[in-house]
């Protein structure tokens, strides 16, 4: 037997429609901010819990010039990487070859930077052996000349990477949804520029 008394005790009203467009845009919002945590600088140690560690480890750089010390411990500790389709940074082998190309046909610009990856473009990506600053060499200006070609983003080995990172989830996260909210978008430009004022316009590879 069914006791009445006991289901009316059970039931639940239905939302009306306004209170069930409140809860969808409640639902809404509490995605977008959990896509919004997903924008995150990574600490240093973040940073190197995403790369893959050699098998032996490089203890003698000594073929290396004094750079950075965070990047001389990449260098040494980890294999090379792509974290984006614009961003991928040489293991040890790859640099040596790399730069011996560069003392060899470039010995000038050669004494000045050092290239430290490249891009799917074919673009270059380097450190001033003076500031220890990343550089970015467009290919579209053909030959190494002149040091005034390269573009400075004025941050570190180390910001760097935070910053490739950020783009690798940005990334992610335009793969999943075709249609991005300005909310997202603006969360993701902020971040970027708390690594260093502006970054997101120096950066040369625009996605919006």
């Amino acid at each position: 037997m069914i006791d009445f008394d006991e289901e009316l005790k059970k039931f639940k009203p239905s939302l009306e429609i306004s209170e069930v467009e409140d809860d969808v845009v409640k639902s809404d919002i509490s995605d977008i901010n959990d896509i919004i945590m997903e924008f995150r600088k990574l600490s240093e140690c973040e940073v190197f819990e995403r790369m893959k560690r050699r098998k032996m480890e490089i203890r003698h750089l000594e073929k290396l010039p004094p750079l950075d010390k965070l990047y001389l411990s990449f260098i040494s500790k980890y294999e090379g990487v792509e974290i984006t389709p614009d961003i991928e940074i040489y293991g040890y082998e790859k640099v040596l070859y790399e730069n011996r190309y560069l003392v060899t046909n470039y010995s000038d610009i050669s004494q000045q930077v050092w290239m430290i990856g490249t891009s799917g473009q074919g673009d270059g990506w380097f450190i001033n052996k003076e500031s220890n600053l990343v550089l970015f060499y467009d290919h579209d200006q053909g030959e190494y000349s002149n040091i005034t070609q390269f573009t400075s983003l004025n941050i570190s080995f180390c910001c760097f990477l935070q910053m490739a990172f950020l783009y690798q989830d940005l990334e992610k996260m335009l793969r999943k949804q075709e249609n991005v909210n300005k909310i997202l978008l603006d969360a993701f430009v902020k971040e970027i520029d708390s690594i260093y004022p502006n970054l997101f316009k120096a950066y040369p590879y625009k996605y919006f």
